[in-house]
């Protein structure tokens, strides 16, 4: 049930975020004079409040539930979240350099990897799923959207 919650909650937050973009594409305007895109603002921004509820609902009910000694850090460290921290700090220092389809397949690739466990077949398969997800959301934000992104040494 809580994963089921988790996935859940992160496919309507980024469903919303989709759906909050194409509103601001349509022109939001004012409350006295509301554009196209003013009622598909609002109820975007009150599905991505929710989601973000559930969300957080069901991360501090995991971390409730995680018996450790120690509390919540030792929770947050068994968890690995220390790594996806530390991988994202990385990938915020390394995008300006390599470029946004570089170290978006890079950090993908550690992260799809650190879940599997799977040693070199573990870390083929999460390769081809972090390609899968740079390329969606490359064609997704960058063509689709126009959000320029860092070239790096692609230069594109």
């Amino acid at each position: 049930m809580k994963r089921l919650d988790l996935t859940s909650g992160l496919f309507w937050l980024f469903f919303s975020s989709l759906a909050f973009a194409g509103s601001l594409r349509m022109g939001i305007g004012t409350v006295e004079s509301p554009g196209m895109g003013f009622m598909p603002a609002v109820a975007s921004g009150l599905l991505g409040i929710l989601s973000l509820i559930l969300l957080t609902n069901t991360i501090l009910k995991k971390l409730k539930d995680v018996t450790v000694t120690g509390g919540i850090t030792a929770a947050i460290l068994r968890r690995g979240a220390l790594t996806v921290v530390f991988g994202v700090l990385i990938y915020a220092m390394i995008m300006p350099k390599l470029g946004y389809l570089i170290s978006t397949f890079l950090l993908m690739t550690l992260l799809y990897w650190y879940m599997e466990r799977n040693g070199a077949k573990g870390l083929l398969r999460s390769a081809v799923l972090s390609l899968l997800t740079t390329a969606i959301s490359y064609y997704l934000f960058a063509v689709l959207l126009s959000c320029p992104f860092p070239a790096g040494i692609l230069d594109f």
